[in-house]
C-alpha cells in the first residue's frame, strides 16, 4: 500500500526541501499540494480533499492540515485510511510548544510561515479578499509579525517591508530549525503506513 501526503501549499517549500530525507527514511511517498488559500473556504477545501481521497482509495494518506483549517476532518476522512496532526494550525506544526511559549511571552505575536510570506497576496488579497484597510483592522491588535524562517530560501528585506506596508505591523524573522516539523511528518507517515484501510 502506498503512503500519500496531501498538504496545504503553505508547506510546499519546507516539504520539497525535506523530501529527500523523508523518502530516505520511509521510502517513496507521493506528495501533492492544495492552494494555501483554501482554508478560508471550508466547502471548497472539503471538496478538494474528498476528490483527492476518492482518486486514491487504496492509498494510506497523511493530511497535513491543522484542526482549525477545517473543523470536520473526522467526518470528511472517515471512510479512508487517513491520519492528520493534532496541531491546530501551520504554526503549531513548525514550532515546538516550548519555543512558541517563549515567543508568546514577548507579547501579542502573529506568526507567518515562509510560504505565507511568499504567497501573502494569494492568501490575503485573493483568498480573504482583504485590502489594506481590512489588513490593518485584522492585524491591528498584534504588536509584531514573526516570519518563521526555516532557511529553505532567503527572505529579502524588501519582502518584509512589503508585508509591513500591507499590515502596518512590524515584521521580523524568527529563525527556526526544521527538525520539529520533520519529526512530525515522519511520525504521521509512519502512522499512516500502519493504518488499516476501512473495509479491508
Amino acid at each position: 500500500m502506498k503512503v500519500s501526503l496531501l498538504s496545504c501549499g503553505i508547506f510546499r517549500f519546507e516539504l520539497e526541501y525535506l523530501l529527500p530525507e523523508i523518502t530516505a527514511a520511509l521510502g517513496d511517498i507521493s506528495v501533492e499540494f492544495l492552494s494555501p488559500a483554501l482554508d478560508v473556504k471550508a466547502d471548497l477545501l472539503e471538496k478538494s480533499v474528498r476528490a483527492y481521497l476518492e482518486s486514491r482509495p487504496q492509498d494510506k494518506t497523511v493530511l497535513l492540515y491543522g484542526s482549525m483549517c477545517h473543523t470536520e476532518w473526522a467526518r470528511i476522512t472517515g471512510k479512508s485510511a487517513v491520519v492528520y496532526p493534532k496541531a491546530a494550525n501551520c504554526v503549531e506544526l513548525l514550532v515546538s510548544p516550548e519555543k512558541k511559549k517563549l515567543s508568546d511571552a514577548c507579547g501579542n505575536v502573529y506568526y507567518l510561515t515562509m510560504g505565507g510570506l511568499k504567497l501573502w497576496k494569494d492568501i490575503y488579497l485573493q483568498g480573504h479578499g482583504w485590502d489594506e484597510t481590512d489588513a490593518r483592522i485584522n492585524f491591528g491588535s498584534f504588536e509584531q509579525i514573526l516570519v518563521l524562517d526555516t532557511g529553505v530560501f532567503p527572505i529579502s528585506d524588501e519582502e518584509l517591508f512589503e508585508f509591513f506596508e500591507f499590515t502596518r505591523v512590524p515584521v521580523e524573522r524568527m529563525p527556526i530549525s526544521l527538525d520539529y516539523f520533520k519529526s512530525l511528518v515522519l511520525e504521521l507517515c509512519t502512522a499512516a503506513a500502519a493504518a488499516e484501510i476501512p473495509g479491508t
